[in-house]
Order: C-alpha cells, then sequence, then structure tokens
C-alpha cells in the first residue's frame, strides 16, 4: 500500500453563518471589540431561559445542504452535547447529532475525486476564551461571551481525503461554494478539527485548525510524527492534539472522548422542526449559480479553455471580478486574461486575497481598452497592474499615461534601432549566422531603449527588415 493510499483523513469544519442575530436569541452577531456587550440570559445561560431558533440559519443551511447535494431532512431537532469547558456557560452545547437538517452528500473536487459528506449540522458557537499573554504563557484566562450563540454549520466529511494537500483543495473548494452561496459571516475564515490515522494506527483528532495552510501543515506535520512513532514500535492511541501555527508542530491536549462520553439527549426547550416541502422547493428555485455550473456556462459563453473557466470559477471574488467588467462591455477574452495571468499573479506575490483587495472594475475596464487597441505592452500592463495594487494605487490608465508608458508613434523607432544594431556587432552577426536568439536579445534592448512604448511586433518586425 502507498503512503498516499495508507493516510486516512476525514474533516469536521465549522463555518460561521451570516445572521443579523444569534441562533437562539436576538442578540446581534456583529462583532464588537466591547467584551461580554451583546449577550442576554439565553446566551448565558441562564436557568429558565428559552431559546427561540432564528429561521434565518435553517434556510441557509439549508442552502448548503443543497449544494452538497445532502439529503434534507425536513424533519430534524436539536440536541445537547455535554461537556465540561470555561468556554461553555451551560456545561452543554446545543447542536445536532441523532438527526441533522443534511445528511448524506458530496463535494467534487477540481481534480475530478468525489469527497463524500456524512452530515451537515447547525450548532451555536461557545464563547472565546482570551489568554492574554498567549496560550501556554497566560496565568489566567477571559472569557468573552460575545461569541456565544453564534450560528454555525459544521460539515463532516467521510475519511475519503488522501493527503494533506487534497484536506486543503477540499477546504478551498468548499469555501468557494460557501462564498456562491453568500452564507458566509464576513471576515472569517473556516476552522477544521482535523481527524487523520496511518494504516494499522487509531485515529488522532487535530482541533481548532484556522485556514487552508494550517491544516495542510498540521496534518503533514501530524503523518509524519505518527509514521515515527510506528517506526520506533509505538502503539498510536486515539487521542486530540492542538496545532500550535507558530511552531508547525501538534501537541497532545487530552485522550479522545468518544460519542457515548457526550451524552447527547434531546434538548426539552426546543421543539421538534419540521419544514414545509414549498419551503425547501422554494430555497432550491432561488439556488445561485454554482462554481461547476459557472465553469460550464463560461466555456459555451465566451469559448474560453478548461484552465482558464476553472481558475475564473474557482475564486468567488476572481469570477464576480470578471463579471461586472463583462457587464461594462469589456472584452471577455482580454479581461479574463488579465485577471488570470496579471492580477491574481501580483495577488498572489503580495499575499492578498481577492476578497480583500480593492479594484474598481471600471479601472480595469479603462486597461482593457488599451490592451484592445494595441495602445501597451505586455510589460508596462504588468507594471501598471503592481502598481495600482501594491503601489500608490492610481488606476492603471492614469499610471501609463502620467509615466509616458503608452506606446507611442512619436518615437524615432529607426534611430532606435540603429543605435542598438551599431552598439552591438557580435549579437548581429550571430543572428546572420543562423543564431535566431539573438533576434530576441536585440529587440529586448529596443524595448527597454522605448520603455515599451512601441508595440513589440513592430520593433520585431522593423528589427528583422534592418537586418536581412
Amino acid at each position: 500500500m502507498s503512503d498516499e493510499t495508507s493516510v486516512m483523513i476525514g474533516l469536521e469544519v465549522h463555518a460561521y453563518l451570516k445572521t443579523k442575530s444569534k441562533l437562539f436569541c436576538s442578540c446581534s452577531s456583529e462583532v464588537t471589540s466591547v467584551p461580554n456587550s451583546q449577550v442576554c440570559p439565553i446566551c448565558l445561560g441562564h436557568p429558565g431561559s428559552k431559546p427561540v431558533l432564528n429561521e434565518v440559519v435553517v434556510a441557509l443551511a439549508t442552502k448548503v445542504g443543497l449544494a452538497l447535494k445532502c439529503k434534507i431532512n425536513q424533519n430534524f431537532f436539536f440536541s445537547r452535547k455535554t461537556y465540561f469547558y470555561p468556554d461553555m456557560c451551560m456545561n452543554y452545547q446545543i447542536t445536532q447529532y441523532e438527526v441533522p437538517i443534511c445528511g448524506a452528500g458530496e463535494l467534487v473536487l477540481p481534480s475530478g475525486k468525489k469527497i463524500r459528506i456524512r452530515r451537515a449540522h447547525i450548532e451555536w458557537d461557545p464563547a472565546a476564551l482570551i489568554h492574554p499573554n498567549g496560550m501556554g504563557k497566560s496565568n489566567y484566562v477571559l472569557i468573552d461571551y460575545n461569541r456565544s450563540g453564534l450560528p454555525l454549520i459544521e460539515i463532516v466529511t467521510e475519511p475519503d481525503i488522501s493527503s494533506p494537500a487534497e484536506a486543503r483543495e477540499f477546504m478551498n473548494t468548499l469555501e468557494n461554494i460557501l462564498n456562491y452561496l453568500q452564507v458566509l459571516r464576513p471576515s472569517t475564515t473556516l476552522k477544521a478539527d482535523c481527524n487523520v490515522s496511518i494504516k494499522g494506527g487509531n485515529r488522532v483528532e487535530i482541533k481548532n485548525v484556522s485556514g487552508f495552510a494550517a491544516a495542510e501543515k498540521a496534518l503533514s506535520y501530524e503523518i509524519s510524527r505518527q509514521k515515527n512513532e510506528v517506526k520506533m514500535g509505538r502503539v498510536i492511541e486515539q487521542h486530540t492534539r492542538a496545532f500550535g501555527a507558530e511552531s508547525g508542530v501538534t501537541n497532545e491536549l487530552r485522550k479522545k472522548e468518544t460519542e457515548e462520553d457526550y451524552g447527547y439527549i434531546f434538548d426539552p426547550d426546543l421543539v421538534r422542526i419540521s419544514l414545509e416541502e414549498d419551503f425547501v422547493q422554494n430555497i432550491k428555485s432561488s439556488m445561485p449559480e454554482l462554481p461547476r455550473e459557472k465553469e460550464e456556462r463560461l466555456k459555451k459563453q465566451f469559448g474560453f479553455s478548461d484552465f482558464d473557466s476553472r481558475v475564473l470559477c474557482g475564486d468567488y471574488y476572481l469570477g464576480l471580478l470578471f463579471d461586472e467588467m463583462v457587464k461594462l462591455k469589456s472584452n471577455p477574452s482580454i479581461s479574463a486574461r488579465l485577471l488570470i495571468r496579471e492580477v491574481l499573479s501580483v495577488l498572489n506575490h503580495d499575499s492578498i486575497s481577492t476578497s480583500e483587495a480593492i479594484i474598481n472594475p471600471c479601472d480595469l475596464v479603462e486597461l482593457v481598452e488599451l490592451i484592445n487597441g494595441g495602445k501597451v505592452s505586455d510589460k508596462n500592463i504588468k507594471q501598471s497592474i503592481i502598481n495600482y495594487i501594491s503601489g500608490d494605487k492610481s488606476p492603471p490608465k492614469k499610471f501609463l499615461e502620467q509615466n509616458n508608458l503608452l506606446i507611442s508613434n512619436l518615437i524615432d523607432l529607426n534611430l532606435i534601432i540603429n543605435k542598438v544594431i551599431s552598439s552591438n556587432e557580435k549579437a548581429v552577426s550571430d543572428y546572420k549566422g543562423g543564431n535566431e536568439k539573438s533576434l530576441n536579445f536585440l529587440s529586448g534592448l529596443i524595448m527597454r531603449e522605448t520603455k515599451g512604448t512601441v508595440s513589440p511586433q513592430k520593433v520585431l518586425s522593423d528589427l528583422k527588415k534592418k537586418l536581412d
């Protein structure tokens, strides 16, 4: 058995749902810097307080289930998951166990592999523990109950993931779908409990890993650790670990609880929920276009390649930018090329996410018009985007005009070509001797002299005429 097939990974991904109020009370779900200012007897777990289910949460969870091809359970209920921890004021968490809102489904990765979804259920988030000097370094812990009661959806996979890179791909694909659905609370990161085992070992859980990159690193370290344990003849026991983002290692927290340890019981303060058929059908009929559907549309509508369609649709915000540019009558092919080759390249280089980037589609449309008119070189297109995203933020057209970087008919190209030819006799001789690379070398020197303000095609054409 190969290393890849000997690894089994399952994820429990937690996503905050976008609502105005919390899961079971009317307290605001907006983040505030004032601790314990958005709380009430319900989210503080006071005796006698009665939770009331937020209907919007049910609608959003149903949306997620439909996108993941889950079976929607029209009759479901909530349970109490009992455990003792400072962030849980009631000593139990309200969640779903026996009958979740979403049953079995699947998610197809860009690679084509299907990852089975075991379930997706609603639960409320515990309070936030604040370690003033950092975890492990503080002498005390503060508790902020503003987070208590925020609505979460937990998406649980089967152990179908076979590598850390595939786990990252799953989380990235899932987040993109959730963005298309517009169900995610803004400025939040997906968190995952990562369950991993290698051949012959027991399952180890890594709790509360934030983000794709951290999940991949945590799993890579843990797989390596488990393999070393086996090599030394040790038995891998089932337990729970924590991942340190700074150290890049996992550390044991506690022995792993079983489902029986949580003592799930039906929550007597909440009624059973029965969804009307019309409720589910209305949500189904209002579902937005999802990534794979959009890929197919772009290929048919604009003749895009599989690669270009996949890149544009693989990031909700990049695809949204493309849609807005097309609405402004921008050339679709040039717009796609600009976003994929230039914009995405600069964002990735500077580690800026597309959701955080401040980009006005009108500014890019102006640049597309210059490209379409043959008025700017590839080099200066790139430079204008770098400046737009990472420099002084001036629109690309304005930057090109202020720095005289647009292609001009006023430059004496003949004079510059003669100057380069006379200064590079060896390269000229090499070209005449059959070395075609020398032609590119000479044209590059000419482009540098003109600062990219002459068409590369014209430079190459005129240079070749001179030399031939």
